[in-house]
């Protein structure tokens, strides 16, 4: 299959505008990559973020790890069934850290460049001796989705590559797990202007599953909401098979039902600085969610049970404001009739409850 160059330039060229020292300090840009290993349902989410403009910014980095016990030594291991591992940091953007054609970021424990189709990532927190170093080639159709649903005080929008070889390393302590073919991996890229701590939510969440004969297929949901989620855009279901997009659900044809803890409680929460502002934040957590989707001709169901969850608190770059993040991963179960012709699969979801 060939890529569409010229989309995936357009996806990475909607940038913070790096030669502009007036450029509004309320810019967001980020870059989003999901590996999952389908094999032990081993999950990794990496993110790098600007906010702001070089003197004024920040860059923020995240790296989450959900690993089954078994695959750990003993001295790694949890009294859940998927230990989580987990780092935060927010870093002062100076000058000459992050050039734009290519795109290249690179400060202390973290390196990203990202070249057309390629791309290589490297993230190192020592503290908590988590490393990720891994190199990639985008394989599926891209798509750049722009909204006209405002978000918050401005607006966001996305392009995303639901495919891509990968190949590299992860060091959790001194064990080490190779990144390879094995490994699914999904990127995508946001960008927009808004504040944290707005009236501003969204659920999204990426699936890869596969059939009993290996059919391969990944599902992206997208919905952009208020805090409370009771008002938004319109949702939407990106279904793709063997790198190709091939059907969208879109409004009213999505019916989302989210299950919830029944008690509060505190969750494990990121990153240390912001934990200890919220140590008495407890909150019920998502615990599951069904999805139907149905149109004159095609039927979705997914059943998605969640078995890592993870709060990141993020905060503004300009005022005391914060955004809540529900970093949630586990099992799907999906029953797809598209085309007439009908798909069971089962696979694993990484996804995002954001308040």
């Amino acid at each position: 299959m060939t890529l569409d160059l010229s989309l995936i330039n357009q996806i990475e060229s909607l940038r913070i505008p790096l030669d502009d020292s007036e450029s509004p300090l309320d810019w967001k840009d980020w870059y989003h990559y999901i590996l999952i290993h389908p094999k032990t349902g081993m999950r990794i989410l990496v993110n790098i973020t600007l906010m702001g403009r070089p003197q004024r910014g920040e860059i923020q980095v995240s790296l989450i790890i959900n690993s089954p016990n078994y695959l750990l030594p003993l001295s790694l291991q949890t009294p859940d069934l998927i230990a989580t591992f987990a780092a935060a940091v927010s870093i002062p953007w100076k000058s000459n850290q992050v050039c734009s054609q290519p795109l290249e970021i690179q400060v202390k424990g973290v390196h990203l460049q990202i070249n057309g189709e390629q791309s290589k990532i490297r993230v190192f927190d020592e503290p908590s001796q988590l490393s990720i170093d891994f190199k990639t080639q985008a394989k599926a159709t891209p798509l750049l989705v722009t909204e006209d649903a405002q978000f918050g005080s401005g607006f966001i929008g996305w392009g995303l590559i639901p495919g891509l070889e990968v190949v590299g390393e992860l060091d959790v302590g001194e064990t080490k797990f190779n990144l390879n073919s094995d490994w699914f991996c999904y990127h995508d890229r946001n960008f927009g202007r808004f504040r944290w701590g707005e009236d501003i939510g969204w659920e999204w969440f990426v699936i890869f599953a596969q059939t009993e004969t290996k059919i391969p297929l990944t599902l992206i949901l997208d919905w952009r909401t208020n805090k409370t989620h009771s008002q938004g855009g319109l949702p939407y279901i990106f279904i793709y098979q063997n790198h190709q997009l091939r059907k969208i659900f879109l409004g009213e044809t999505l019916r989302l039902n989210w299950n919830w803890s029944t008690v509060s409680y505190q969750p494990l929460r990121l990153p240390g600085i912001m934990a200890s502002l919220f140590s008495d934040r407890s909150l019920k957590m998502p615990q599951s969610l069904q999805i139907e989707a149905q149109d004159e001709q095609d039927h979705l169901l997914l059943n998605l049970n969640f078995d890592a969850t993870l709060e990141l608190i993020v905060p503004d770059n300009q005022s005391r404001q914060y955004t809540f993040i529900e970093e949630l991963s586990g099992t799907v179960e999906m029953h797809l009739n598209l085309n007439e012709t009908q798909l069971t699969a089962q696979g694993f979801v990484y996804a995002e409850y954001v308040q």
